[in-house]
């Protein structure tokens, strides 16, 4: 008998676009949906044609409603009679033994003294019987037995008719019958692949992913050479986003078939996945070899590529995927986000505008925002942070970059309430994070700031802001070497940051070590004057600390320059404690007035450079 879960395999394959973040934004799902929800794409996963051959659409009834499953026939012996349904066990009351005829015949008639003398010990009164309806064998699903030649069987025998009856059934899309056959086959013999596999079909037409794969493991169990087995089960581990399981199942099919290329292509799609760009990339280019008019091969080497930050390479292979399918937003997603990373702000929007008309989706709006963020155009930032919040209001993205939006449009307390709620979907979000702890210092609530520091240490114990702004905000409460503590760490994660060498170097000043105060002054100049200073990060706390350095080494025209931007700075960034703080260091310093001290009283004999 020809087994029933070899699916028949298309001559050609064709990868599709993945149905979930291929660009990494989204977070992990626990269990999939019961239907393709919404992901960052929007496209349906078709890269192994999941819905037409395994999962096609069914009515919106429930294909179970007519299931009433049955027991397998009890067997007491061998030789068994042919019998054209499964009867249900119904209890019955107990029929009153009768005698065989001819003792019936041969006992003597009672005379009327024994049957009057014949009396109950106790009267009961008579209880009329009640009717009871019982369904019909009509209106119950039921598996027809099949037909039996041999007068003797085994149960292994029944379980593979039942297993053929449940194919038959499953080819003509008859589901509760087929579920109840494979069900009676596994009952037989909970040891028939054959069964497992026709059950697991059945769960992902119901969209029971979870019984699906349940059902494919057993499957595997019962017969481990069955390569497709392992293929499903690596397609539902994909659903639930569980690739290394998929990249074992894959890598378990291509030692044993190398030339298996759906296999090849999911496993590629894991390695993506899991961030393993090299590595997909031997796959893909394997992949495109074999398939060279695939558009979604190049589509995926182009990801790989711009997260490698091979950018012409990307740019190259997604022009190639789009020349192929024009009209697939994934491609123009993708390609709009190389050539906002190349600096073609005009070249991505387009590409974002044309996926946006074709399939809006919550990231595309995002990913649209931020570069018109980046051209200056805040208040079209921010309303396509509110659709892509509209359209999935779990997406943690638009939160965070509408908080950034906010904070450059001076409006710190929306702004704190968007990473508020970033925190809440994201608890280990160390942006978010970061960002309220600015929010915070600016505020001058210093130990709400300090606390969302130590929780991103907690997390990540080598981010550069949390020390950074720990050490900034124990220099301003007086806890020195608490602050020299925190930028010594700052400096070993960023050592061309000068913002923190400055800094350390004012604690030490401050402290009276001169000496190392110098140091520091003298490698963060060294730093600038090489070209590698980082000036898209300075902020208010970095103008403060090298206008400092530059008082303490002499400069104080410079100084004065430096701490005045600083004070802009903490305008700009709605941070009126620190502006205080700024116009008082420069009226201390006797650099508010037109004479301007050539040396501080703590000046040292270092040559201003530059």
């Amino acid at each position: 008998m020809s087994k029933p879960h070899s699916p028949s395999t298309a001559p050609e394959f064709t990868a599709q676009p993945d149905d979930s973040d291929i660009l990494g934004i989204s977070t992990p799902a626990t269990k999939p949906p019961a239907e393709h929800s919404e992901d960052p794409w929007g496209i349906e996963d078709t890269s192994i044609e999941l819905q037409q051959r395994y999962a096609p659409d069914l009515d919106d009834e429930d294909p179970w409603a007519s299931d009433t499953p049955t027991a397998p026939p009890v067997i007491l012996q061998r030789q068994i009679r042919p019998r054209s349904t499964v009867q249900p066990s119904v209890a019955t009351a107990p029929a009153a033994k009768k005698d065989p005829p001819q003792e019936r015949d041969s006992r003597p008639t009672p005379t009327a003294s024994a049957t009057a003398k014949a009396k109950p010990a106790a009267t009961q009164p008579e209880v009329a019987r009640q009717t009871v309806d019982t369904p019909t064998m009509s209106a119950r699903v039921t598996a027809p037995a099949p037909e039996i030649d041999a007068p003797a069987f085994t149960g292994n025998d029944l379980a593979l008719k039942y297993c053929e009856s449940g194919r038959k059934a499953l080819a003509a899309k008859n589901y509760a019958q087929a579920r109840v056959s494979y069900k009676v086959a596994i009952e037989w013999n909970p040891n028939l692949a054959a069964a497992h596999s026709g059950m697991a079909q059945i769960y992902l037409e119901a969209k029971d992913y979870e019984g699906a794969l349940a059902a494919w493991g057993l499957a595997i169990k019962c017969d481990p050479a069955q390569l497709d087995f392992y293929y499903q089960r690596a397609t539902i581990s994909k659903l639930f986003k569980n690739y290394y399981q998929v990249l074992a199942d894959c890598k378990y099919i291509l030692e044993r078939n190398p030339e298996n290329a759906p296999a090849r292509w999911l496993n590629a799609i894991a390695l993506v996945k899991l961030e393993n760009y090299q590595t997909a990339l031997s796959s893909l280019d394997l992949h495109i070899k074999n398939y060279p008019q695939d558009p979604n091969g190049y589509c995926y080497r182009g990801i790989c590529y711009e997260r490698l930050d091979r950018l012409p390479q990307a740019l190259a292979d997604l022009d190639r995927a789009i020349s192929l399918q024009a009209n697939q937003p994934v491609f123009h997603h993708a390609r709009g986000r190389t050539r906002q990373k190349m600096g073609d702000l005009k070249g991505a929007l387009a590409d974002f505008n044309l996926t946006i008309s074709r399939k809006p989706q919550a990231p595309v709006y995002d990913d649209r925002a931020e570069v018109h963020r980046c051209l200056g155009d805040r208040e079209a930032a921010r309303k396509d942070c509110d659709l892509a919040i509209e359209l999935n209001p779990k997406f943690i993205n638009a939160y965070f970059r509408r908080g950034l939006i906010f904070v450059e449009l001076g409006d710190l307390e929306l702004a704190l309430l968007d990473f508020d709620l970033t925190i809440d979907l994201d608890y280990q979000h160390t942006e978010a994070y970061i960002q309220r702890s600015w929010i915070h210092f600016r505020h001058n609530d210093y130990r709400r700031a300090k606390q969302d520091c130590q929780t991103v240490k907690g997390i990540e114990p080598n981010n550069f802001w949390a020390n950074y702004i720990a050490g900034v905000v124990d220099s301003l409460s007086g806890l020195k070497h608490s602050a020299i503590k925190n930028f010594t760490t700052a400096i070993e994660i960023a050592p061309n940051y000068v913002s923190a060498r400055y800094h350390r170097g004012v604690v030490y000043h401050d402290l009276g070590d001169t000496r190392k105060a110098m140091t520091d002054f003298e490698q963060a100049r060294s730093i600038q004057d090489r070209g590698l200073e980082r000036l898209v990060d300075r902020d208010e706390t970095g103008f403060y600390a090298e206008g400092l350095a530059l008082y303490h080494i002499g400069q104080s025209e410079a100084a004065r320059t430096v701490l005045i931007l600083g004070a802009l700075s903490a305008k700009r960034f709605n941070n009126p404690s620190f502006h205080q703080i700024m116009q008082s260091k420069i009226e201390n310093l006797g650099l508010a007035s037109g004479e301007l001290s050539e040396t501080a009283s703590n000046s040292c004999s270092l040559q201003a450079k530059g």
